[in-house]
């Protein structure tokens, strides 16, 4: 009974250590991705698809975090918007090669967990990410036997670094993403993907209410 006393008492006193916080952030994104090509098999014609551009994105959202000690905890809800454009090569008999940009946007809910210790202002943080897929907008529709097969949701890493200034939060990560880009995109059937895994320069700024 005196060892359970005891653990209540420490389990109090770690608790009063404790801070909760809560607030809204928003910011910028920049995909790293290689001009690397496919070659698409189609019904009618041979395509080439190549990576043109990505474009920067955005989010904005709700963050929350635990904070024991020099020790927190901080999760988000993240709305995600980026954007791809395409150069498409399309071979045709009789007229030769015709080439047209297309481009391709994604809307996601991103949920970071971060992990990380505080020293005075700065934070070191990393930890996983959810990307929820919610919808797209695709010019690569217009392909013959084109169908989006986007998964549910998929996986990422993130690591960086974090400012506190009175009410303020900044934050620079970098992500790493476990799937590899262009795995969505299905032709008749056949599944292709660019054989590279994109990662990300995240800049946030935050607000604590």
């Amino acid at each position: 009974m005196k060892k359970i006393f005891i653990g209540i008492l420490m389990l109090l006193s770690t608790l009063s250590y404790s801070q909760f916080e809560f607030g809204i952030k928003t910011g910028i994104s920049s995909t790293e991705l290689s001009p690397k090509s496919i070659l698409l098999n189609t019904d009618d014609n041979d395509m080439t698809l190549s990576i043109r551009n990505a474009n920067y994105g955005f989010h904005f959202g709700l963050y929350t975090r635990v904070s024991i000690a020099n020790i927190f905890i901080e999760p988000s809800f993240l709305f995600n918007s980026s954007s791809v454009d395409y150069d498409l090569s399309e071979e045709i008999f009789d007229t030769g090669i015709i080439s047209s940009i297309r481009s391709e946007s994604y809307n996601n809910l991103d949920i970071p967990l971060m992990v990380g210790i505080k020293i005075g202002p700065v934070r070191l943080q990393g930890g996983p990410v959810a990307h929820i897929f919610l919808n797209s907008a695709s010019d690569l529709t217009a392909i013959s036997g084109y169908v989006q097969n986007f998964r549910d949701a998929s996986y990422g890493l993130q690591g960086g670094i974090g400012f506190d200034i009175l009410r303020m939060r900044l934050d620079f990560n970098y992500e790493t993403n476990l799937s590899l880009f262009g795995d969505h995109i299905n032709i008749d059937g056949q599944a292709y993907d660019f054989d590279q895994r994109p990662g990300r320069l995240i800049a946030s700024i935050g607000v604590k209410f």
